[in-house]
């Protein structure tokens, strides 16, 4: 009777824990690479890098490997910043724990862990692919790319701790890789792709504040020196209204000059969102965390669009 009960909750168990698997990897989140990758991308095909010659299939299987091999990169740092601040809220935890890496954790912890090095593995792996069909750029792009994303919080280095986790994942995730996503196809570098990608980019720090202002009396309390715990809420809060302003001018400056379409100004469209971002700063830090979350989401969206345009 137990074995038949077994076999039927199986099926159940196996699809809770992939699920919890799935959500580990925070795929809301993903779109920060996505987006970094695509922007670049279609800036690489703008300036003539892509499907101008007898290398389309080529060009295919380099769109491809760049967009997974920047959501692998991410997906691994998401996971491994789980497993060291331990954010399984989405589930219930296990009392026996297991020595790994000189602490108790549970076996969901390790495998965690280890699902977060596959990724980087895989990072790596397709970095590799890309390095033999492109430039040698590459090699060193995804060595501070998957170096980058797993000292956020992975020790020894825990960089967010230092109060540098918002202008490393700003230069991490955002110019670092929109330029690498770029020269795959230029194999030269170019300012363009780092200046052109900044309206999106810039609010990859803002979500990273967005957090840290949510964050802040428990950051503080727990001697968790991040950015704005270091300089103040004060200050987090005028740099995350900065970088929200900054987007709206960037845009607008670059259809001046006729480096993005009068398209673009659709972005201007997703102010209401970033009105609202703005209010819940001084009201409500927890729900700040997802409204900034949709601006990104439709502002990157409403601008990649504009591009492709």
């Amino acid at each position: 009777m137990e074995e038949q009960l077994v076999r039927h909750d199986l099926p159940r168990l196996t699809k809770r824990i992939l699920m919890d698997y799935f959500y580990a990897t925070r795929p809301l989140s993903l779109t920060l690479a996505l987006y970094s990758t695509t922007i670049g991308i279609v800036l690489a095909s703008h300036d003539g890098f892509l499907f101008q010659s007898d290398n389309l299939l080529i060009d295919l299987v380099k769109i491809i490997l760049v967009t997974i091999a920047g959501l692998f990169v991410q997906a691994g740092a998401n996971l491994i910043n789980d497993y060291f601040e331990c954010e399984y809220k989405y589930r219930p935890q296990s009392i026996t724990k297991y020595r790994f890496l000189g602490k108790d954790r549970t076996l969901f912890d390790i495998s965690i862990f280890l699902f977060g090095m596959v990724c980087f593995a895989m990072t790596g792996l397709i970095g590799i692919v890309l390095l033999a069909i492109s430039s040698r750029a590459v090699l060193l792009v995804g060595i501070l790319g998957m170096i980058g994303s797993y000292a956020y919080t992975g020790e020894p280095i825990v960089y967010k701790k230092r109060g540098l986790g918002t202008p490393l994942s700003f230069l991490l995730m955002g110019p670092l890789m929109v330029y690498g996503a770029y020269v795959v196809f230029s194999e030269s570098f170019s300012w363009a792709p780092i200046l052109l990608g900044l309206p999106v980019s810039l609010l990859i720090p803002a979500l990273m504040l967005s957090n840290e202002l949510r964050d802040f009396d428990r950051d503080k309390d727990l001697g968790i020196r991040t950015l704005t715990v270091r300089l103040g809420f004060r200050f987090g809060r005028n740099l995350y209204i900065g970088l929200l302003v900054s987007c709206y001018l960037l845009v607008l400056l670059f259809v001046l000059i006729n480096r993005l379409p009068i398209y673009s100004l659709v972005t201007w469209l997703t102010i209401p969102l970033a009105m609202k971002s703005y209010r819940l700063v001084a009201v409500d830090q927890k729900a700040l965390v997802p409204e900034t979350n949709k601006l990104h989401l439709s502002f990157g969206l409403l601008l990649i669009l504009s591009m492709l345009l």
